[in-house]
């Protein structure tokens, strides 16, 4: 199972998104260049609701689509 931890900042916004795959060591903060993310997998969502995790995922992953 991925685990993916909300790094939030002092706002209370998500600064980051760690990604804990099963057979890692340990964390590393989500790449869209690496990382797929499918919120239909079975996954654990921790530091900010599943629902915000996932918009500021699909903002990075936009972001990296179109890079200023």
């Amino acid at each position: 199972m991925t685990h993916y931890i909300a790094e939030l900042d002092e706002s209370q916004e998500i600064a980051a998104v760690w990604v804990k795959e099963k057979a890692a060591r340990g964390p590393t903060v989500f790449d869209p260049q690496k990382h797929i993310f499918d919120a239909n997998t079975a996954s654990g969502y921790f530091g900010a609701p599943k629902e915000k995790i996932a918009h500021w995922i699909a903002g990075a992953q936009q972001q990296s689509r179109n890079p200023r």
